[in-house]
């Protein structure tokens, strides 16, 4: 942490805010965080050169502790270093609740759902390791319940079309219904499980002056996915 302060005053002072910053994000916040955050950047500050890479939240992490990336847009996720971590500093963005998908015959489909009557369904999410895909079974575990995955996918486009084709269930966090065709399918609030959404960078990187503007952009942002219009 000393390093990464002494590194951000000596560009303080020398570089200011021209440079390249490197960031990686999981795929739906780059779409709807990252890359509007960018964009405002290009305006605010045209100096900063900003690179993306795709991670998944347990990814982006330790590519920030290994030096790989300058920022992580992460998620919680079982095994996560803490919040508590000295290595890190954190910058809470926004959270979002997962829906249930359902095919549109489904038996639930015209009433309320709760994680409990997901009890015997059979399950269409990501692989194990994907953050949401340990939301999930967090959320049937505490339902009493391990659901059993029959088709897996990382793509919440192929998730959602699986469910329209009717041959299971799922639960997406709801930023991410935004992209895929839902005509074919139903979807349901489902109260408990959340998707907390994060920046990370190493411990006193926080006042580089080329990710000052950077972390501003992506909280402006994602203060308008708190409270959309």
């Amino acid at each position: 942490a000393q390093l990464e302060r002494a590194d951000a005053d000596i560009a303080a002072y020398t570089a200011g805010t021209a440079g390249e910053v490197k960031v990686a994000s999981f795929a739906t916040a780059i779409g709807l965080l990252v890359a509007p955050a960018v964009g405002r950047l290009k305006d605010k500050e045209p100096g900063i050169r900003v690179r993306v890479l795709d991670a998944e939240g347990d990814q982006s992490l330790t590519m920030v502790l290994d030096g790989v990336v300058d920022l992580a847009v992460a998620v919680e996720y079982r095994g996560a270093p803490a919040e508590t971590d000295r290595r890190l500093s954190r910058i809470p963005l926004y959270s979002e609740p997962f829906d249930v998908v359902l095919p549109r015959e489904h038996p639930l489909a015209e009433r309320e759902v709760t994680v409990a009557d997901l009890h015997g369904e059979t399950w269409i999410g990501p692989y194990p390791g994907n953050p949401c895909h340990d939301v999930i079974a967090l959320a049937c575990e505490h339902a009493g319940f391990t659901p059993g995955f029959a088709h897996s996918s990382d793509d919440f486009s192929a998730v959602v079309a699986l469910a329209a084709a009717g041959v299971g269930v799922a639960m997406v966090p709801r930023l991410a219904l935004r992209g895929p065709d839902l005509s074919d399918v139903v979807i349901r609030p489902i109260p408990g499980p959340e998707r907390r959404v994060f920046a990370a960078v190493r411990h006193g990187a926080e006042r580089h002056p080329l990710l000052v503007p950077l972390l501003d952009a992506l909280r402006d942002v994602a203060a308008t996915l708190r409270h959309p219009a």
